[in-house]
């Protein structure tokens, strides 16, 4: 019998809705108090109304022993597909595994080669809901059929266009980016800001510029920002900590649900690149304090251990200055992350105490209609949404080992 769970992060099943509770039964059982909300509870402009998520476990994939399909080399991302079937994306081993609902393996996709149907550094395969695959590599663009077939493969030139890096399409199968990597700068926007293109992966297609995000103003230019020489190594500036993040995800009428501020608020941006609407709640941003600083600078010294043991075989050092060289913005932003789950509702993950993750999660629609949120030590933000509530976690045990663990969300309860 399946394992039932609540507020943690899962047997295939007719399609369902997700049970979404009514917002007056929330309201009477859940609410908590948000300093800066005014407004009537169950809406945006209320206070948190905490609801708890009921989950049954489907399966994991992923094995210690070493000899089994599903031990994986470096589980790079995770899809799934109309049909339900998960794609597992092993960047190591350059190939895409796919697991049915039952969580036996079905296919396995690419492998490393420079033949037609190989992958060769892929970097990210963008998974359509039919199953068919565009698979984003540095070089070039392999597209394969829903059964894994090689269809075409599109070659990009980084020195004259640049290297692409992107992780999900339009419906219309233009891809979306906010990273391309250039020799020149062709393309960037004239002032400041964060470019978001869309890409048509054909041949000779020309990259668009979709909107431009905001960001902070940038700092004084500083001779650490990369200094030294070939011979004596670079050093990179530590930077600035806190800054508001850049995230965004497609909706199913070809929208991008966006946030780039340091508030509470998530754009909603047409294929136009025009802004049809935005998302907000009262809920201000914390100011940057003593001991805000001081969680970052820990981070920080962590993350820069990891990217040091990153580079430490390149031919051309790079030193990266300390924790103590950080900057910090004023405030730390509200939101943290944003991802759009089958049903078209927006999961919106807001900071924690110390300006990191870990906060609350919100769940939001695009119209502006309140479902609930998830209180920080409940159901997390999934690695990927599937449909009928499927929800992919990649996670990693004490020896960093990965393995992928799939569950069903079956309802959202109020809390107590």
């Amino acid at each position: 019998m399946p394992k039932l769970t609540r507020a943690k992060a899962t047997t295939s099943r007719p399609q369902f809705l997700l049970p979404v509770l009514p917002l007056a039964l929330l309201v009477a059982c859940g609410d908590t108090g948000d300093g800066s909300a005014s407004g009537a509870a169950g809406t945006l402009d209320g206070p948190d109304v905490i609801v708890n998520a009921v989950t049954e476990e489907v399966f994991t994939a992923g094995s210690v022993v070493g000899d089994g399909w599903d031990t994986f080399g470096r589980v790079g991302s995770v899809h799934f597909d109309a049909q339900a079937k998960l794609h597992i994306f092993d960047s190591q081993a350059d190939h895409i595994l796919v697991v049915g609902p039952d969580g036996s393996l079905i296919r396995t996709v690419g492998g490393q080669g420079e033949g037609p149907g190989e992958l060769d550094s892929a970097t990210r395969p963008i998974v359509a809901r039919d199953g068919s695959y565009t698979v984003m590599g540095s070089s070039r663009i392999d597209l394969f059929g829903p059964s894994g077939d090689f269809v075409r493969r599109i070659p990009q030139d980084p020195m004259t266009a640049g290297i692409v890096i992107a992780s999900m399409a339009l419906p219309d199968g233009r891809l979306v980016t906010s990273r391309i990597l250039r020799f020149d700068d062709f393309g960037q926007p004239e002032e400041g800001g964060r470019p978001i293109y869309l890409f048509p992966p054909l041949d000779g297609a020309e990259v668009e510029l979709l909107y431009t995000a905001w960001e902070l103003p940038e700092e004084p230019a500083d001779e650490t920002t990369v200094s030294g020489s070939v011979e004596s190594g670079m050093t990179m500036s530590a930077g600035r900590a806190l800054e508001p993040r850049l995230d965004f995800n497609v909706l199913t009428d070809g929208r991008l649900a966006l946030i780039d501020s340091i508030g509470y608020r998530v754009k909603l941006i047409g294929p136009d690149g025009s802004v049809t609407g935005t998302i907000e709640r009262p809920i201000a941003p914390l100011p940057v304090d003593e001991a805000i600083k001081e969680a970052a600078r820990e981070r920080f010294r962590e993350q820069r251990t990891d990217f040091l043991a990153r580079v430490r075989d390149m031919a051309v050092q790079i030193e990266r200055e300390g924790a103590e060289g950080l900057t910090f913005a004023a405030e730390v932003p509200v939101l943290w992350g944003l991802k759009v789950d089958w049903e078209n509702r927006i999961w919106l993950e807001r900071g924690g105490p110390t300006g990191a993750d870990g906060g609350p999660t919100d769940i939001v629609t695009p119209d502006g209609d309140y479902v609930g949120t998830l209180a920080p030590d409940g159901l997390r933000t999934p690695s990927a949404f599937g449909p009928d509530g499927l929800m992919a976690y990649i996670e990693s045990d004490e020896l960093d080992v990965q393995t992928v663990r799939v569950v069903r969300l079956l309802a959202l309860e109020p809390q107590g």
